[in-house]
């Protein structure tokens, strides 16, 4: 009964193919192979002060201009979370992966137009979840919901498809 207003809030993000770079549900995939795990890594690795640059992110999220502002202040803040592992590996794997979502302009998607508001409000809203999951140390929780984000993205994504 309430899909209309679930598809308001939702990154309806359309999944463009480029020949040399992995496409935007298969990188989710990947993503969904580790990164939920990776959480227990952050919640006990991760120092006050990233806590709270999550959080200065976070209002970024919310605030974000424009499309490719939005997307720039989601993969800032996962890449914070993945530098609180303190694992150079993990750390190189974020790196590719916004280098190749920056390579195809974030699938091109009128990345210069704001981002509906209540897309902000959902994203910014998972991703708070997340945080305070972190900042309670709570690797279980935070585990479930890195989970449960990529899986709506991944099924935002395959909408269109």
């Amino acid at each position: 009964e309430d899909a209309r207003d679930i598809f308001v809030r939702m990154d309806q993000t359309d999944a463009a193919r480029h020949e040399a770079i992995p496409s935007f549900p298969e990188i989710i995939e990947g993503r969904l192979l580790f990164e939920p795990a990776m959480m227990h890594l952050v919640v006990n690795r991760v120092q006050e002060h990233e806590i709270d640059q999550m959080r200065r992110i976070l209002g970024e999220v919310l605030d974000a201009p424009t499309w490719e502002d939005f997307k720039e202040a989601i993969y800032g803040l996962h890449r914070q979370m993945f530098a609180a592992t303190r694992n150079k590996f993990l750390e190189q794997i974020m790196a590719s992966i916004l280098d190749d979502r920056r390579a195809v302009l974030f699938d091109e998607r009128d990345t210069d137009r704001p981002a509906p508001l209540p897309v902000r409000q959902q994203t910014h809203k998972e991703l708070g979840a997340i945080v305070d999951a972190i900042a309670m140390r709570d690797g279980k929780r935070a585990e479930q919901l890195v989970s449960d984000h990529l899986m709506r993205t991944l099924a935002t994504v395959n909408i269109w498809q």
